[in-house]
């Protein structure tokens, strides 16, 4: 650590330098920055998928005759690469194949699929193909570059809350309020543990297996289901008033049990001797035996009693024995109460041999402690042990008790108050197992203690409730949280979760805040991928047993159907004749593979717009998805900002609109712990002393400690030590001012808290949130230029993103190059061994903008290890570039650049500056039809030759065509419908064949808007081999490549937010210029700054400015400074060659007119002298590039503006950044100073190219008959009630007339009008249109008579009724009053 001085050049490559202005000098770098997905992957991949496959095997067939056992898998080698699979729409993925044998257990004979296919070379059975990931984290899926987001979901775990929305089915929510904990697993029912306002006893509502509806249960109830008697329950509680008062509520105790219906009836069937012929289930057996057991017993006592002599000692022994047994039943019926209640299945059994030992206690902790049921996960036993261990409570409470260790000796004495040295020394031993605190729990069965025995024991500690009185003592139980390896849930657990409610009425015990990031964890592919695996293994698994116990004969109605069925394979075969094969269908998991990468809501195209769109889309993270929010959902607190997002989630990168909050970015510096939950990065601070000791803590974890802000390195000693008296930290959501010593981490750097998007903009710190947001997020929406430049004012990220993005060729290993041209690179490495690098060349990303590589080195260069060897799309040497450079001014230019408008020069259209290239694919395919086969040919009915100028011999366009909208691409006839032949034609067509055969045209032409430059053409044919859809006989796709020019209406962008649609392009001549002549490049209007409140712009306009004018006067130093003449190459990023030309060429200039020294340059050396010199090597001011770093929240503060203004010539305090304008036109200055620098402007992927739309003529809707919307359909614009009424109010009415019958839904009226326009006659009049028909249906609909009362008042009925007979029509007998009465009417025809 050193102290700062105002700048330091950092050099990124050999070619880009940059003047770094950073305050924060610590060498942390970011990991890989898409790397979360690729490692979750891999880990799928190598180990969970194996163990997901393996855990369904073995299965058995019911009698146990046969078994389907697992013996391991194997996923071969991909069959093709990542390009080929690109090329030619095909997926980039490996045969799964698993290795399975049918075991018969009578015969001991074991079949294996041992024969290894001649394709494969593989044992086994083939699975499914699983799609393989790039190393860039990408899926290609049918040729389409796909990419699976991660999903934030609230963790498994326990959370304690005041306030919760039970949802007890599928559609009710019940608000619960009072004191709740909700035990929220990975797998397995939502339970929930609470005292009710209203009430004064613990509660437990559970949801039933199916979701359908929640049960309400006492505690104790469910405490004694699971195996724990009154007197236990009592004794682990300390009689606890509110466990005491939920004893006092249930019905299952010693003096109830008895009166239960199914007990009461079968002591009177045992006193009536008709015990043994009452038929029951194997799983009754063990309640009714306990009832046996205890009328024997109590018998027993009877008659002691009732004897002459009773034997005290022996009644005493007969009552515990009784207790005993009637502590069991009352388990046990408690169990079967919960068990029906939740409708847990008594028949899924895990282990079938046992069944007549089976108990319904056994059932229910089969069912809540076993991980194949209820499953809480590594990150809910995580969450469960930080909530439920008892240090977690202990914070600032008063012990009751001594606490000693295993030796007996007081480690915290009674009457401590609890504090962090104390906590910290109880938690280190607690972890340890050192302490005598450790209980355990004793099942009312001796043998579930076996069972058990990792996982029932608890520690306890008994604490005062008031720390001043000390009058009162209650107990804090929690788990022991030494083995986080379970992950099922235990009964400590829930004993833990009841004390935990129970000390809540005494402020024991913290609430949790569900929005906190501790929260939530990150759902990525593997987790999401293996859920999906489940689904399939689970249909599967299904579908062998069904097989097994065909096979078994345990199925008679299978039997009877293989039987009946003689397509079955089990009913024709015999038992020896079962195979592997014939057991085994792996089609489900076939499709479950299938529909994730294809219709998986968060399976997405990857958004390939520029490199950053890619590597932000790899960087996202959703709330929505599979059991996530919905995007309808209002809630504002599940999207807003949270502390705990620090440095883990950006506050800035969200959409807007619906999305906003759901749809998150991860934070520069996050990564992901092994469970999920987030993390970010911080040194660790010693006693006031920065270490180079990097730790990452998660959202949790983080709330322990004091963290400084990374301001606090701008005061460091050499040593590390933290200079001021107080610096600025922050304890969870709170800041304030810490002695250093107190602190325990400090930031990694100021940029940690925002995503990679938003560390791109310059001067952030001083931009309004919202309009941040903007520019984050349309930076993504930028478009690859033909001539991209790096940013004068960046961020020093643009780098690491480039090289990040995947797009960037980088170096393997280091060498020497030997060879370079435009689609290769050879490195020689080292140990002489030569890499050879292939470059993209044009190649059509997912948004059709183009993708090319472009190579940034030279043969002989020398080759570091990532360093950069060639340019991706948007890169310039190796750094992101997303725009240009450009000369801006703000002021008004009547008024053209209104309300957001921009006023652009011409020389950006001439000079290509915002030149873009864009690819699209246009596809036809030939198909098999039932009228015959359609064909791709030249030869098309009804097409002149000069349409088919550009087809080749077989009606494919040639590469490098130029073609226009409307023109044919691929000729394709297909086959008429079949209609019947005259006799003369049947003759020709057996005389020529084929030939006279009726085919319609079908090819495929260019569609609106889609002029361009044929690129390529790709054939796919049956015929060659390819693989094509069922009926696709051959598939064509065209690619045309289009080169945009900027023009009105496409819309630019700052980095700020600060967005616009051009409006005028203005001549160069007519711009605004400065006083040297220099004209301006872009007009924004001053007033899109004030309100927007995003100055960040106007300090990136200066210190732009002042960059532009440094590098001119660095330049012309160069020329009489031959080591700053050296240096030069790397300061502007140009070719030691060109460097060397332009100073030779601006020395002889110079000398030309009259300049031999640096000092006769100021005032002689003019801009155009320099202009003059670059444009004879080509060049123009963007490649006289010095580049500057300015960090967000570090970078260049006023201070550091003013001199690097001072530096470049120009006086801040005279000037403030102003100029004198000239305008253009006329030649007179304007009125006061304006603002002028270079910003750096975007143009956005919002071109008016694919907006711009009109319509002649086009399709209608068949219902409607109005015209279609849309420019996809080739749509008219609508014209709604709104626009109808501002014709009515100017009184336009021909327009009016003309809008809603001809050019809308008049359909006669339309075909005559057109008839008329192609034939030069005037206009006719409009008809009737479809609306107003389909409101006279309606009326009529409603029992109405109309009639059309014309102008010369003759009627036209419109109803199409035909009165057959009169009698039926109505009679009006009082035409005065128009009314008739039923009377009139014959009673028969009524």
């Amino acid at each position: 650590m050193k102290k700062n001085s105002a700048f330091h050049n950092t050099q990124y490559s050999p070619k880009v330098v940059r003047r770094d202005y950073s305050k924060v000098h610590n060498k942390y770098n970011p990991l890989n920055l898409p790397g979360i997905q690729v490692n979750a992957y891999k880990q799928f991949l190598e180990k969970e998928l194996e163990e997901i496959i393996g855990s369904y095997f073995p299965i058995k067939s019911p009698n146990g005759k046969y078994s389907v056992e697992f013996h391991g898998m194997k996923i071969l080698d991909p069959q093709i690469t990542k390009e080929e699979a690109s090329a030619e729409s095909k997926t980039y993925d490996a045969s799964l194949y698993v290795n399975l044998s049918l075991v018969n257990h009578q015969t001991g004979t074991v079949k294996k699929i041992s024969k290894k296919s001649a394709k494969s070379k593989a044992e086994g059975i083939y699975f499914a193909d699983i799609p393989l990931m790039t190393e860039n984290g990408a899926f290609i899926v049918n040729g389409i570059e796909k990419f699976v987001v991660a999903q934030i979901v609230r963790s498994p775990g326990a959370y304690i809350l005041n306030k919760s929305q039970v949802k007890l089915s599928n559609s009710r929510k019940r608000n619960q309020e009072g004191y709740i904990c909700e035990v929220f697993p990975s797998k397995g029912t939502l339970m929930l543990f609470y005292i009710a306002e209203n009430k004064d006893f613990v509660q437990a509502v559970v949801r039933d297996v199916g979701g359908e509806s929640a049960k309400v249960f006492s505690i104790t109830t469910l405490l004694k289901a699971f195996g724990l008697s009154e007197i236990k329950i009592k004794e682990i509680f300390n009689n606890n008033d509110y466990i005491l008062r939920s004893l006092e509520s249930e019905f299952y105790n010693e003096k109830q049990i008895l009166n239960e219906a199914d007990i009461a009836q079968l002591i009177r069937d045992i006193e009536s001797d008709r015990i043994s012929k009452v038929k029951s289930l194997p799983i009754d057996q063990k309640w009714k035996n306990l009832v046996l057991d205890w009328y024997k017993l109590n018998q027993e006592k009877q008659e002691l009693l009732n004897s002459s002599n009773p034997n005290p000692t022996k009644i005493e022994s007969l009552n515990t024995h009784i207790g005993v047994v009637l502590r069991k039943l009352i388990c046990e019926k408690a169990a079967k109460h919960v068990i029906q209640e939740l409708s847990i299945s008594t028949r899924s059994l895990d282990n079938v041999s046992q069944k007549e030992e089976i108990s319904y206690q056994s059932i229910l902790l089969q069912h809540f402690f076993q991980k194949k049921r209820y499953d809480l996960s590594s990150a809910g036993r995580h969450k469960f042990v930080r909530k439920l261990r008892v240090s977690e409570r202990l914070y600032q409470r008063t012990i009751a008790q001594d606490i000693k260790d295993l030796d007996g000796n007081v480690v915290i004495k009674q009457g401590t108050l609890m504090l962090k040295e104390q906590l910290d020394l109880f938690k280190r031993l607690s972890k340890e197992k050192r302490l005598d605190i450790i209980k355990q729990i004793d099942f009312i069965n001796p043998e579930l203690n076996t069972q058990f025995t990792d996982v029932n024991t608890y520690e306890e500690v008994q604490i005062y409730v008031n720390n001043d009185l000390r009058n009162e003592t209650t107990q804090i139980i929690g788990i022991d949280g030494s083995n986080e390896s379970i992950e099922t849930l235990t009964l400590a657990d829930l004993i833990s979760i009841v004390s935990y409610i129970v000390n809540l009425p005494f402020n024991i015990g913290l609430y949790d805040d569900i929005d906190h990031l501790g929260n939530k964890r990150l759902k990525l592919i593997n987790e999401l991928l293996k859920s999906k695996v489940q689904t399939g293994m689970m249909r599967i698994e299904k579908y062998i047993k069904d097989k097994l116990q065909t096979a078994d004969g345990n199925n008679k109605l299978a039997d009877q159907d293989a039987e009946n069925d003689p397509d079955s394979d089990l009913g024709t075969k015999s038992s020896n004749d079962l195979t592997v094969k014939s057991v085994i269908n792996p089609k489900p998991f076939q499709i479950v593979i299938k529909d994730f990468f294809n219709t998986h809501q968060l399976t997405q195209f990857l958004d390939q717009q520029n490199p950053l769109s890619e590597l932000t889309n790899k960087r996202r993270i959703s709330a929505m998805g599979p059991g996530g929010i919905s995007r309808e959902d209002p809630n504002l607190d599940i999207r807003d900002v949270h502390y705990s997002h620090y440095g883990r989630i950006c506050p800035i990168e969200t959409p807007e609109g619906m999305n906003i909050g759901l749809i998150m970015s991860l934070a520069f510096y996050a990564t992901i712990d092994k469970n999920g939950f987030l993390m970010t990065p911080y040194l660790k601070v010693e006693n006031g002393k920065i270490t180079d000791k990097v730790e990452h803590l998660t959202a949790l974890r983080e709330d322990e400690y004091i963290i400084a802000e990374a301001s606090s390195y701008m005061d460091v000693a050499k040593d590390g030590t933290i200079n001021n008296e107080k610096i600025i930290a922050r304890y969870r959501s709170s800041q304030d001012l810490y002695d250093p010593k107190q602190v325990d981490y400090i930031d990694v750097s100021p940029k940690q808290v925002v995503s990679v998007a938003a560390s791109l903009i310059p001067f952030l710190e001083n931009d309004d949130s919202s309009r941040a947001l903007m520019g984050a997020n349309m930076q993504r929406q930028a478009t690859p230029l033909l001539k991209p430049y790096s940013p004068l004012v960046g961020t020093g990220v643009e780098y690491k993103i480039a090289q990040d993005s995947g797009m960037l060729v980088t170096a393997k290993n280091p060498g020497t190059v030997t060879y370079v041209d435009a689609s290769k690179i050879t490195v020689k490495g080292e140990d002489n061994k030569s890499t050879d690098y292939n470059l993209l060349k044009f190649v059509k990303s997912n948004k059709n903008t183009c993708y090319n590589q472009s190579p940034i080195v030279a043969v002989g260069d020398k080759i570091e290890t990532n360093q950069a060897l060639a340019d991706g799309p948007s890169m310039k040497n190796g750094e992101l570039a997303l725009g240009q450079n450009v000369l801006v001014g703000f002021t008004t230019w009547s008024g053209y650049n209104y309300e957001d408008a921009v006023i652009i020069s011409d020389r950006l259209f001439k000079d290509d500056v915002y030149s873009s290239i864009h690819i699209d694919e246009y596809t036809i395919e030939c198909l098999r039809t039932k009228n015959g086969d359609e064909e791709i040919t030249r030869d098309i009915p009804n097409i002149s030759e000069s349409a088919k100028r550009y087809l080749d011999e077989e009606g494919v366009i040639m590469v490098g065509a130029e073609v226009k909208e409307g023109d044919i691409l691929v000729g394709k006839t297909s086959p008429k419908g079949q209609v019947e032949l005259t006799p003369e034609e049947k003759l020709i067509q057996a005389i020529l064949g084929d030939k006279v055969k009726q085919v319609r045209e079908s090819s495929l032409k260019v569609p609106n808007g889609g002029d361009g430059i044929v690129a390529g053409i790709k054939r796919f044919s049956i015929a060659n081999g390819d693989e094509l859809e069922d009926d696709v006989l051959e598939l064509v796709k065209v690619y045309v490549v289009q080169k945009r020019k900027i023009q009105i209406g496409d819309k630019v962008a700052g980095r700020h937010g600060n967005k616009g649609i051009i409006s005028k392009i203005v001549a160069q001549e007519d711009m605004p210029h400065l006083e040297d002549g220099t004209p301006l490049d872009i007009l924004l209007n001053p007033l899109g700054v004030p309100s927007r409140m995003n100055i960040g712009q106007i300090f990136e306009l200066h210190l732009g400015y002042a960059a532009r004018e440094l590098a001119k006067a660095k330049l012309i130093e160069a020329c009489f400074d031959k080591k700053l003449a050296d240096q030069l190459d790397t300061v502007f990023g140009l070719e030691k060659s060109k460097t060397q030309s332009l100073i030779k060429n601006l020395v002889e200039h110079m000398k030309s007119i009259g300049v031999t020294s640096l000092a006769q340059t100021k005032n002689r050396v003019r801009t155009i002298d320099i202009d003059i010199v670059l444009k004879q090597l080509g060049l123009t001011y963007d490649d006289l590039a010095f580049k500057i770093a300015t960090p967000v929240f570090e970078g260049v503060n006023m201070e550091d503006l003013k001199a690097i203004m001072s530096e470049a010539g120009i006086d801040p305090d005279k000037t403030e950044g102003k100029f004198k304008l000239i305008d253009g036109r006329t030649g007179e200055p304007f009125e006061k100073p304006i603002s002028v620098g270079i910003m750096y402007m975007l143009k956005l992927d919002h071109m008016v190219d694919d907006k711009i739309h009109a319509r002649a003529v086009g399709p209608y809707s068949k219902i409607t008959q109005q015209p279609l919307g849309g420019k996809s359909q080739n749509g008219g614009q609508r014209f709604g009630e709104m626009e109808v009424w501002a014709l009515q109010a100017y009184g336009a009415a021909h327009n009016l007339r003309e809008i809603l019958t001809i050019k809308s839904d008049d359909v006669r009226g339309r075909n005559m009008t057109y008839n008329a326009i192609v034939k030069g006659l005037s206009i006719p009049e409009p008809g009737v249109p479809e609306s107003f028909k389909l409101l006279t249906k309606e009326l009529q609909g409603l029992g109405m008579t109309l009639n059309v009362l014309y102008d010369d008042d003759s009627i036209e009925n419109i109803n199409n009724i035909s009165v057959v007979d009169e009698s039926l029509e109505p009679k009006i007998h009082d035409a005065e009053f128009d009314t008739f009465t039923l009377d009139d009417y014959n009673d028969d025809n009524f």
